[in-house]
């Protein structure tokens, strides 16, 4: 079959590789790197950076190449073909989108948000921000807008995993300034709860339980919505908690508990966040930690470790991590160390800002309280990094 994409093919060669080696370079099929130079097949974007590295062109540039001579986009996230031609509106180009969304969310939780938030970025300026704009929209112009909130919520994260959280906090609110021109009150309160748990990381107790009741407010009761009441819920719980409000914290995880018990027999709504009994007990192990109950709090962080397996790095590593946390507070601090270098032999290949700043300040209070071997050998593993300064920011609710 004639090649397509013949500046492609060239820049493959100039760069020295057949289409094996690339093939073996970016961990594909031969196969997969010669439909993408017929135009039969598009790389995911989350494969993008990695190829325009290996071509040794800049992602703009490899967006041209990708573009020569090929209509079509693969929007599998699966590996099997999914063709559908880049129009500026309809259910295709949405479909697309979502596959997408999903493929990056799959990557991020292995990988962490700094190995993949300029992919996104990039996707978002070239790929969704031309489709809004598109003065032919369609009747299906707010699922487009639907759409867009969702993949800026994702930045958000990946901003947010990789240390940036002003940056994440402008993607925020304008996730949900999309998900308000949509028109989606589902999608409104999901980004209201991700402003709310930014705020609870820079410790804005009050603007955390205002912008969680705002979403509360706007989010219905309808189907699939019930996981999304019940981060609400919790986010509250997490405010509370630095408040000190104990009585209040209970009653929301009580509340987000119950409410996430009654969604286990309905679907998920489109674009909405999981949030599943790990994540409840995530958010609860924090709340008891930050009330100084550590025997629930340990039960809670045991829990976390226990669910997120297989792919979830990152999230097994916050569990442990707050495991390790209690441990130390409750007086076991060789326990708390151990658990230190097995979350730093974890997360070897993972890139989270998020994750650096725990490690790091475990490794600190450890040593102010202890200098034994177990410590030692601990903030030996521990890599040095420069963590950016967190400041104070302005919310749209």
């Amino acid at each position: 079959m004639a090649i397509q994409r013949k500046g492609l093919a060239q820049r493959r060669a100039a760069a020295g590789f057949t289409q094996e080696s690339l093939a073996e370079h970016l961990n594909v099929d031969r196969t997969t790197v010669a439909r993408w130079e017929i135009g039969e097949l598009t790389p995911l974007p989350l494969k993008q950076p990695a190829l325009a590295k290996a071509l040794a062109v800049t992602l703009d540039r490899l967006v041209e190449l990708l573009h020569d001579g090929a209509d079509t986009v693969d929007a599998s996230c699966s590996g099997v073909p999914v063709r559908a031609r880049v129009t500026m509106s309809g259910a295709g180009s949405v479909a697309e989108i979502r596959a997408t969304a999903q493929a990056f969310q799959t990557a991020d939780r292995q990988l962490g948000g700094g190995v993949l938030y300029e992919s996104v970025a990039h996707y978002l300026s070239q790929e969704i921000g031309p489709r809004l704009l598109d003065p032919a929209g369609g009747p299906d112009a707010a699922d487009l807008f639907s759409a867009a909130a969702s993949l800026t919520e994702i930045a958000g994260w990946m901003s947010h995993d990789s240390g940036q959280d002003d940056r994440a906090h402008k993607h925020f609110n304008r996730a949900y300034r999309l998900a308000k021109a949509a028109d989606d009150a589902t999608l409104s309160g999901n980004a209201c709860a991700s402003m709310a748990h930014l705020a609870v990381e820079l410790d804005q107790a009050d603007d955390a339980l205002r912008i969680a009741s705002v979403g509360l407010g706007c989010t219905p009761a309808t189907e699939g919505t019930k996981q999304l009441i019940a981060r609400l819920h919790a986010m509250r719980a997490r405010a509370f908690a630095i408040q000190v409000n104990r009585t209040s914290c209970i009653n929301a995880l009580k509340l987000a508990e119950r409410v996430l018990q009654d969604a286990s027999d309905e679907g998920k709504a489109d674009w909405i966040a999981v949030f599943d009994e790990a994540s409840l007990a995530s958010e609860a192990s924090l709340c008891f930690m930050q009330l100084a109950e550590y025997s629930e709090a340990e039960l809670r962080a045991k829990e976390v470790i226990r669910l997120r397996s297989g792919d979830r790095v990152r999230s097994r590593a916050f569990g442990q991590l707050t495991l390790a946390n209690v441990l130390l507070r409750a007086g076991r601090v060789e326990e708390a160390a151990m658990l230190g270098q097995e979350v730093c032999m974890l997360t070897r290949s993972l890139s989270s800002a998020r994750v650096t700043r725990r490690i790091h300040d475990l490794a600190g209070a450890l040593q102010a309280v202890s200098s034994g071997p177990e410590v030692t050998e601990f903030v030996a593993l521990v890599q040095p990094t420069a963590v950016e300064e967190r400041r104070t920011t302005a919310w749209p609710v």
